[in-house]
């Protein structure tokens, strides 16, 4: 059958038509991947991370100066000079041995005065009680009245007198030196013979050797964990002499509370302190090393996250997840904003309870900011 020019004419527009709309779905599919590889490598691109379940160690490092447990001021008599110095610093004594002897000659005077002044006195009793024997056997009432009443004063400033002897005897006793109160060593010499003293800066300061040293260091409530009195603990001490002794804990007291105020001074956190007295006993120490000690605290079967990958909303924490979605060229993925409960952090991690899996990738770091339904590049 012969085909007739407008029939030719009919296939061949139908040849073009099918020609051009093959072109149109080629150009929308280039055009489709061209846009989708577009967006692709305009996609921030995001460092992934796995999260995973461990224990969170928490490293506290605190110092402190060594001293003496327990020093004794000791400070003798106002205004009273120093007649000799028989120790100095570093000396050890014992209970009751003169550490310094006092010129005490203005007392020894006063108390040869006030018994002269007594002799006297009792020279005038004496006559008048001679007196008033006279006066008793020869004199009227009024006259014997008037000599009573003389003797009754004179008796009166006689026991004034002995009284006021007598404390002075026992001020030249008391005062005279000053004697140590315990076994101990003396740390300081405030004095020098033939100076006095003005009762401010201390005469002697004098340590008991036999409590040992002490040093005191603040550290979070969160660092001491379990800590109790009588716990020990490692101490390292430095100086020429390094070395690791043994302490013991004396006492764990409340301390002020740590302000923190952040860089953009919005956020401010306060960490309650304790302030530990750590007892040390050493034959070689002298009083004034440094003492530093870590503190250790272990958060265990926690989900552990690396500080860089989590931010901050208000008071609320979080992290940036990955969410694969099938597209028209394969899977994509998509930025998802996941809520953790965090309970303790150090230095580099963060102990997670709630929000993520064992294994689970979380963004660490992106090219760009982001926000949660970003389209992003997994490198």
């Amino acid at each position: 059958m012969e085909i007739q020019p407008a029939d030719q004419a009919l296939i061949g527009r139908k040849r073009k038509i099918r020609i051009l709309f093959g072109l149109l779905i080629g150009m929308l599919i280039g055009f489709t991947l061209f846009s989708n590889t577009l967006m692709s490598l305009t996609s921030p691109k995001v460092a992934l991370i796995t999260v995973g379940q461990g224990e969170l160690v928490h490293t506290f490092q605190a110092s402190g100066t060594v001293k003496w447990r327990m020093e004794s001021v000791l400070t003798g008599v106002a205004e009273g000079k120093v007649k000799q110095v028989n120790v100095k610093a570093g000396d050890l004594v014992k209970k009751g041995q003169a550490l310094l002897v006092y010129d005490t000659k203005a007392v020894e005077n006063q108390i040869l005065d006030e018994k002269a002044a007594l002799d006297r006195l009792n020279i005038s009793i004496k006559e008048l009680q001679d007196s008033y024997k006279e006066i008793y056997h020869n004199g009227d009432e009024k006259s014997i009245e008037s000599a009573r009443n003389a003797l009754k004063t004179s008796s009166i400033d006689k026991d004034v007198l002995q009284r006021r002897i007598q404390k002075l005897q026992e001020d030249l006793s008391a005062n005279s030196l000053l004697a140590a109160p315990f076994d101990g060593i003396v740390t300081k010499v405030g004095k020098v013979e033939g100076l006095g003293s003005t009762g401010g800066a201390p005469d002697i300061v004098i340590a008991n050797t036999s409590l040992g040293f002490d040093f005191e260091f603040l550290a979070p409530v969160d660092a001491i964990g379990q800590l109790a009195k009588g716990d020990k603990l490692d101490v390292q001490l430095g100086g020429r002499n390094a070395r690791q002794v043994e302490g013991r804990i004396e006492e764990i007291q409340d301390a002020e509370q740590l302000t923190q105020t952040g860089e953009d001074e919005k956020h401010t956190t306060y960490t309650a302190m304790k302030r530990l007295i750590v007892a040390i006993q050493d034959d070689a120490l002298k009083g004034g090393e440094r003492a530093d000690v870590v503190l250790t605290k272990t958060t265990q079967n926690v989900i552990l996250v690396d500080n860089k990958a989590i931010r901050n909303e208000g008071d609320k924490r979080y992290v940036f997840g990955v969410e694969e979605r099938k597209g028209p060229l394969g899977n994509d993925f998509y930025v998802r904003k996941v809520y953790l409960t965090i309970i303790d952090s150090n230095e580099t991690q963060s102990a997670v309870t709630q929000g993520l899996f064992d294994q689970e990738q979380i963004i660490l770091e992106s090219s760009d900011p982001l926000q949660e339904g970003d389209k992003i590049r997994v490198h």
